[in-house]
């Protein structure tokens, strides 16, 4: 069975990855101050202008791409995204704004071992720069490993004194840890640095709450709800609200998100407090049961999905022992508990697919992806059921599987067998040498490389 890295763990409320940063400086913002002090030596100029000019040229040649890249990132077309960042690293390698794109794509398709990697690579090429040890200490502190967090964060401020996203995320790092104070006093000082960032207070504010300074708590959560109007910073306000007793704020906080179809159940626990509060009571009591019919709605598709997804590793190991009938009736158990249930519809997809079920295959395949459009491993089965029915399909679901996970071999060497096929012996090379790369001791690789490279080209 391949393995893969990537988690399923959901993005926490302020998105951990930056993607506004500013071009690097650190040859040519030199070879500014030495022409603007004056120098003896012409030629020094020269080269200082020159450097200068064309780091600012190669920066804004990549403009239109890091714009249209992070539009992709935006609208989570995470594939595209990851295409159009490896393209402007490619043509400018030490490109740091695309560097924490990429990151930021990869986080969004939860591929952490990528998103670590990256970041490492950006952190050490860019030595003067705080940005990609801030975002390492975001994923660190997204993992829950607060400790390593907070090793990164403070690297980050070391480097950078007057980063307020460094400090922020260092007192968010000490929070999570009980540190209040050093968090405080981390979070003063990003605020002093940034006072018009909406993250800034709101993390402050929860810490107030935490604290029981309902006061200043309402205080920074009214400021970040100004600066940055969202589901987030709503609830904070309401809650802090609530704490002070502005019963009547709290609910016109609240209100609009009652509307929601989507609402969540919590949201409408406070609202109905925030009723009671304010002397409401027959409303308050109305929300309370939508809040309980909602909430034990939510609670029941939680509970299906986690039995319909014991059920599918359970029925994985039997088919692995090819003993397909107690799989497929486990399997269908499964889907009884959560019909669009993304493991056991890729499982379903796998034994029709062996059964010679194509047709069946493609359309069970086509509604995991549905639910997990980036998962590569199912779009590494989506690719292997249309290898001989639509190889030009195959190949893009094959090319997407490596996209977001580049250490995917078993995807290398199917794209290495289709280009063969199709004639693109070259790529056909480089997909094969990428697939002994990664597996160097597979022998079905290594013989498929081996010969490939002794055919004479037609």
């Amino acid at each position: 069975m391949r393995e893969n890295s990537i988690g399923t763990t959901k993005p926490p409320m302020f998105p951990p990855l930056i993607f506004d940063v500013a071009p690097p400086r650190r040859f040519y913002g030199k070879c500014v101050l030495t022409l603007a002090i004056g120098v003896s030596t012409l030629g020094l100029a020269q080269l200082c202008l020159a450097q200068l000019c064309l780091a600012q040229k190669r920066f804004g040649s990549h403009a239109s791409e890091l714009s249209n890249a992070a539009t992709l990132l935006r609208d989570r077309q995470y594939p595209a995204a990851i295409e159009t960042y490896q393209t402007i690293l490619k043509a400018d390698p030490h490109n740091e704004k695309a560097a924490l794109g990429l990151a930021a794509a990869y986080f969004g398709i939860y591929n952490y071992d990528q998103t670590r990697r990256v970041l490492r690579q950006a952190a050490a090429a860019h030595p003067e720069s705080a940005a990609a040890l801030v975002e390492l200490g975001k994923l660190d502190i997204h993992l829950l490993h607060y400790d390593d967090a907070i090793t990164e964060l403070k690297r980050a401020v070391r480097r950078n004194p007057a980063s307020a996203a460094a400090h922020e995320q260092l007192g968010v790092a000490y929070q999570a840890k009980g540190d209040e104070q050093n968090a405080l006093a981390q979070l003063n000082e990003a605020i002093r640095l940034a006072p018009g960032s909406a993250s800034e207070h709101y993390f402050r504010g929860t810490l107030y709450a935490e604290r029981n300074d309902n006061d200043h708590a309402y205080q920074d959560a009214k400021e970040a709800h100004r600066l940055e109007p969202n589901t987030q910073t709503r609830e904070l306000l309401a809650k802090t609200a609530l704490h002070a007793n502005k019963c009547d704020e709290a609910v016109e906080v609240l209100r609009p998100l009652a509307d929601q179809e989507d609402v969540n159940p919590e949201d409408l626990y406070l609202l109905s407090r925030a009723y009671k509060c304010a002397g409401q009571t027959q409303r308050a009591q109305e929300v309370q049961d939508d809040y309980e019919k909602r909430s034990q709605k939510v609670q029941d598709a939680k509970t299906h999905k986690m039995h319909a997804d014991h059920l599918a590793t359970d029925a994985g190991e039997l088919a692995r022992k090819n003993q397909l009938a107690p799989a497929l009736d486990l399997l269908n158990q499964a889907l009884a508990e959560d019909p669009e249930n993304g493991p056991t519809l890729a499982l379903l997809a796998k034994i029709d697919f062996s059964r010679g079920d194509v047709s069946k295959a493609q359309e069970e395949i086509t509604s995991a992806l549905h639910s997990d459009p980036y998962n590569p491993d199912y779009l590494y089965v989506q690719g292997k059921i249309l290898e001989k029915t639509d190889p030009a399909r195959a190949l893009e679901a094959f090319r997407r599987t490596v996209l977001v996970n580049p250490t995917e071999s078993d995807a290398y060497y199917e794209m290495g067998e289709l280009y063969l096929k199709l004639g693109d012996r070259s790529r056909a090379l480089q997909a094969l040498r990428r697939a002994v790369q990664l597996s160097p001791d597979d022998a079905d690789y290594k013989k498929a490389l081996a010969d490939l490279s002794v055919k004479p080209m037609r």
